[in-house]
């Protein structure tokens, strides 16, 4: 049996936003390509890529709202969320709260018009889960469990109570615990590993300073410049200024490049994963030493 709640206020509003950020992302891509290389023209690659990051986030919670539904099936509830899965076991269901007889709490995490995802405080509750999309208390019903509750939307709850109990008083056919579980794309390791991630938000963040200084030094260099190579004996060669500013395209895609072959191959070899991610940091800082270096003798 698959309980729905009403979701299309909520996917209107993610919608909206991730439209919102896409259509900036294509204005400031629009501004940046083409112009010339300035840290104006950098900031407005930055404002591009954040905005269409911020729309895929958009996208993807949106997607969670339209997924959202609440299936029973024989020993075990299961909360779908987007690409995540939560399976309470109907042993565990304690008692049902309507959300009428409780005072509202303040929901920490996704909360918008229509979507309430997240942890809230409830009081004579305690800690409580929400995949929600209410628009008033009376829309909510409270699943008290041996772990955490639960608060969903439910509009015929006598229904939903009903189903949860019919299978209660029968005895398991299988054991199922508390837990959550994610597929797809989200499946993937390196969303659950810290370091991962902070590893590549670093090489990130050093490619943006590369990409800054290489075009906020770039007007002001002649047509002209000489190119040292002391590897090489010392060799200086006369060349178009343009060469300098590939080191700031090159950063750019060894950092893309790195990011995606690392994170699949952070799903079978977590050492291998992150060790491309790091050397893609390292990467951005030679280069910016050689940045700094060439525009210096420019």
């Amino acid at each position: 049996m698959e309980f729905q709640p009403p979701r299309a206020l909520g996917v209107i509003v993610g919608g909206a936003f991730a439209a919102w950020a896409f259509v900036a992302a294509l204005l400031a891509g629009a501004v940046a390509f083409g112009a010339p290389a300035e840290f104006k023209t950098f900031v407005a690659w930055t404002v591009c890529a954040a905005a269409a990051g911020l729309g895929l986030l958009f996208a993807n919670w949106a997607y969670g709202v339209f997924a959202l539904s609440y299936v029973i099936d024989r020993d075990a509830l299961t909360i779908r969320w987007g690409f995540r899965r939560i399976v309470v076991p109907i042993a565990a269901i304690q008692r049902m709260v309507p959300g009428r007889t409780l005072d509202s709490a303040s929901v920490k995490g996704l909360n918008w018009w229509g979507c309430h995802v997240g942890e809230a405080d409830v009081k004579r509750l305690g800690f409580t889960l929400f995949f929600s999309t209410h628009s008033t208390p009376d829309e909510l019903l409270y699943l008290v469990t041996t772990g955490e509750a639960y608060a969903l939307t439910v509009l015929d709850q006598a229904a939903f109570a009903e189903e949860i109990q019919s299978r209660a008083a029968l005895a398991p056919v299988e054991e199922y615990s508390h837990r959550s579980a994610a597929t797809g794309l989200a499946a993937m390791p390196f969303w659950r590993d810290r370091v991962s991630m902070l590893a590549l938000g670093i090489a990130a963040l050093a490619c943006a300073a590369l990409g800054g200084y290489v075009f906020a030094r770039y007007p002001d260099l002649p047509n002209v410049v000489e190119l040292s190579f002391p590897e090489l004996g010392g060799i200086v060669r006369v060349g178009n200024k343009g060469e300098l500013l590939r080191m700031a395209y090159l950063g750019a895609g060894i950092l893309g490049f790195n990011a995606a072959a690392g994170v699949v191959l952070h799903a079978r070899e977590r050492a291998a994963g992150l060790w491309l991610m790091a050397a893609s940091g390292l990467l951005q800082g030679v280069l910016f030493g050689a940045a700094v270096l060439a525009y210096s003798r420019a």
